[in-house]
């Protein structure tokens, strides 16, 4: 009986901490962000204020290219084709964007969030999440960050946030990202958002058997 508490308690401890942490999440609208929205893009206005260690929680999928063809990158602007790219660099690298563009030293083809004043930064951080190092980087791509992390400073109500795409230029750009808002958890590492959805359920299924031996019915 000692174990069936033991294990319990340790489920609902870990599943209290994981949500007791969470704060307020800066919603971030469903949309769409070309391939050609460098020097401009789609905007939206912040409702509420938001601390340090509030959070944004977002998906990213598909791709742009910055070179007819020539440099695919997905969201945290990790390279997903050709074999080279026009930079000279292949799929699981970064390559640092030159002077004029938002974010100048930052991954070319990375999404940006920011505006004129805060300046523009990565919404996805370019690691091995993203794909950074891999052969085969994923086009689907999550993020779970703390507003600290990505503006470092606070976000106050009425702040308009451009959404863009890193690079120099347009006229040789095409595809997509589109991005989606999910539901995230502060000071949580991305994909840990749904542990306290599995580790009750789990525990409960662990403990099962031995309830049943504790609680048979009892014989004539």
């Amino acid at each position: 009986m000692k174990t069936v508490c033991f294990i319990l308690s340790a489920a609902v401890v870990l599943s209290v901490d994981v949500t007791a942490r969470g704060a307020n999440q800066l919603n971030v609208p469903n949309t769409a962000i070309n391939g050609t929205d460098v020097f401009s893009g789609p905007s939206f206005t912040v409702s509420g204020n938001f601390g340090l260690a509030d959070f944004i929680s977002v998906e990213a999928t598909g791709t742009v290219d910055l070179a007819n063809g020539f440099f695919t990158a997905n969201a945290a602007g990790v390279i997903t084709a050709p074999p080279v790219t026009n930079t000279g660099n292949t799929p699981g690298q970064t390559a640092p964007a030159l002077g004029g563009a938002p974010l100048t030293g930052g991954p070319y083809g990375a999404l940006l969030i920011g505006n004129l004043t805060l300046g523009f930064h990565p919404l996805f951080p370019a690691n091995a999440s993203t794909g950074l190092g891999s052969a085969s980087p994923p086009t689907d791509i999550f993020a779970n960050r703390t507003i600290g992390d990505i503006f470092g400073t606070a976000i106050a109500t009425g702040t308009v946030l451009d959404l863009r795409v890193n690079d120099i230029n347009t006229g040789d750009n095409s595809g997509a990202f589109h991005l989606f808002n999910v539901a995230g958890v502060a000071g949580v590492p991305d994909g840990w958002g749904l542990w306290p959805s599995i580790l009750l359920p789990l525990a409960l299924w662990s403990v099962l058997p031995i309830l049943g031996r504790h609680f048979q019915p009892a014989r004539a």
